[in-house]
């Protein structure tokens, strides 16, 4: 946070809002001097170009010549030149701050704390209780503003921390569903084996069974016959031994019937009790795999909800570290515009982190003697806020000059560079 005050002067806002106010006057402007409707202008024609805008024809004549810096570019497009007046302009106000001193917030104090005490010394106390009502008031809203930069920087890392949470639930989800989605598959792949498996063992069955040879044993009764028909026959009394022939003729059609259906029906029985076990495992597979499912599904539910509780506590934690770092801020920001001269000095010898951390116990160490003891602000804290992109615009003056006119200008200066 100390370094908000040390380096507000590297990063400024009002150029930002000039330059992009002055956008559409610029380009209208750009379109006079356009080189052939390529949307880029000669360099020679720049320092005219410049003067049209209203700025200072030595200023346009730097553009020109930085922008022809590599001796090789003949022609600039509309952006190039925008950017290459801004840098130029900034250089020139770098150039023209007093003594090199960068304006800060807290050289800004100082210089009305030095005011207001020669105001005192003159006898001008007016001018002082001006000087004094404008510190008070430059004091307090840059309070204000390094609290709000504070304020901001914690709900950033805040979105940051809520937005890694969200990708990691997500990565969470994705991990489980593509989990799942193997496990149907595989579990898919297995009742599709297995009824394939079945399918095979009912064929060789079945193939087994029509390809055994039909086995019949004769009867007593028909073997008798047998030997009374060779008998018979023997003896020479054919037409009996026909007859004897034909009544065993059909009593053997009658048992191989008769020895066919039993075998069908052993068969069918046997087949019937393949396919009973076969559906058996067919539903144990099942079983099993509706209850693997159950399994996969409760531990996801609980995975979920540990990092669902996870989560939230280290956003609990994350808020008390921040509301912590936030008290510490503002004690740091009260002790240093306290002191706004002893506190420049301490920046400028110092780590800007170090004396942060010292501010934020609420008083600044003596010059030399930085030593903190106890809980402090992170060594990797990066304090958020200051002006960006250049310096804050500053008019010279001298001691001879300090009249009524020098607080109200200061604090404009100030205020513009908000």
């Amino acid at each position: 946070m100390c370094a908000d005050f040390a380096d507000s002067g590297q990063k400024s806002g009002p150029e930002d809002s000039e330059y992009h106010g002055q956008i559409s006057s610029i380009q209208q402007i750009f379109a006079q001097y356009d080189h052939g409707g390529s949307g880029k202008v000669r360099i020679e024609r720049v320092p005219d170009l410049i003067a049209n805008l209203g700025r200072d024809l030595q200023l346009g004549r730097e553009v020109a010549r930085q922008l022809s810096s590599s001796g090789t570019v003949e022609l600039a497009s509309f952006e190039e030149v925008v950017q290459k007046l801004k840098k130029v302009e900034e250089q020139s106000q770098q150039e023209e701050a007093p003594d090199g001193e960068t304006t800060t917030p807290l050289t800004l104090l100082k210089r009305l704390h030095a005011y207001r005490k020669q105001c005192e010394s003159h006898g001008e106390y007016v001018e002082a209780q001006k000087a004094r009502k404008k510190y008070d008031e430059l004091r307090l809203k840059e309070e204000e503003r390094q609290r709000r930069l504070v304020d901001q920087a914690q709900q950033h890392e805040m979105n940051e921390v809520e937005g890694a949470q969200r990708g990691q639930f997500i990565g969470f989800s994705s991990a489980w569903d593509k989990y799942m989605a193997d496990y149907e598959s595989t579990a898919y792949m297995s009742l599709e084996r297995l009824k394939e498996q079945h399918g095979d063992e009912l064929s060789y069955f079945q193939e087994k069974i029509r390809s055994q040879p039909p086995r019949v044993k004769c009867s007593r009764e028909l073997l008798e016959l047998r030997r009374k028909q060779e008998a018979l026959a023997k003896l020479g009394k054919y037409e009996e031994a026909w007859k004897v022939k034909e009544e065993g003729d059909q009593l053997e059609q009658w048992e191989q019937a008769r020895s066919a259906s039993l075998v069908s029906d052993s068969a069918k029985r046997q087949e019937q009790r393949l396919r009973a076990q076969q559906q058996k495992a067919l539903q144990a597979l099942l079983k099993r795999i509706q209850r693997d499912r159950g399994e996969q599904i409760r531990h996801r539910q609980v995975d979920s909800q540990r990092l669902i509780q996870r989560n939230k506590n280290l956003k609990a934690d994350l808020g008390k570290k921040q509301h912590l770092e936030f008290q510490r801020a503002e004690a740091a920001i009260r002790s240093i515009m306290s002191q706004p001269e002893h506190a420049q000095k301490l920046l400028d010898e110092n780590d800007p982190a170090s004396v942060a951390r010292s501010a934020a116990m609420g008083e600044l160490p003596a010059l030399g003697k930085i030593k903190w003891k106890g809980p402090c602000l992170p060594e990797n804290y990066s304090p958020p806020g200051g002006i960006s992109q250049g310096l804050v615009k500053t008019k010279g003056s001298n001691d001879s000059r300090m009249g009524s006119s020098m607080g109200n200008e200061l604090v404009n200066e100030y205020d513009g560079s908000r």
